[in-house]
């Protein structure tokens, strides 16, 4: 996992860790940032259950070349007044804004690219993707 858990000095945002590989499902990019104490629940929507976050508010936005996740604690339990944020201000290649998602889970948040082209994201994936915080340095 690329070490960015770290508080920002001005703020109270926490940058997660996160992981990255392309072989989970084809033709997307798995992001897979670890958010410690996010709880989830199984919610009934159409005929499958998916998980929702139910101690915090998850929000991506998907761009063609970036993305930003924030993940806001509710206003009690452990992630109480934590707000976690990953701003991915330039991916290695194009995405399909539309057809990436995102699921949630126990301490973790799952993003699924999708890639525009089905071509392999390596070597640019081993060397971490390029953060927001990163230009700021």
């Amino acid at each position: 996992m690329a070490d960015d858990s770290k508080q920002a000095e001005s703020s109270k945002v926490i940058i997660p860790d996160y992981a990255t590989d392309e072989k989970k499902k084809d033709g997307f990019v798995r992001v897979i940032v670890a958010v410690k104490n996010l709880k989830t629940s199984r919610q009934m929507k159409g005929l499958k259950f998916i998980k929702k976050a139910d101690n915090a508010d998850v929000t991506v936005d998907f761009e063609e070349r970036s993305f930003c996740l924030t993940v806001t604690g509710k206003t009690k339990g452990e992630l109480k007044g934590k707000q976690f944020k990953l701003h991915i201000k330039k991916l290695p290649k194009e995405i399909s804004s539309n057809m990436s998602y995102y699921e949630v889970d126990a301490d973790r948040v799952l993003l699924f690219l999708c890639k525009a082209e089905n071509s392999s994201w390596y070597p640019e994936l081993d060397s971490g993707l390029e953060t927001e915080e990163e230009e700021a340095e």
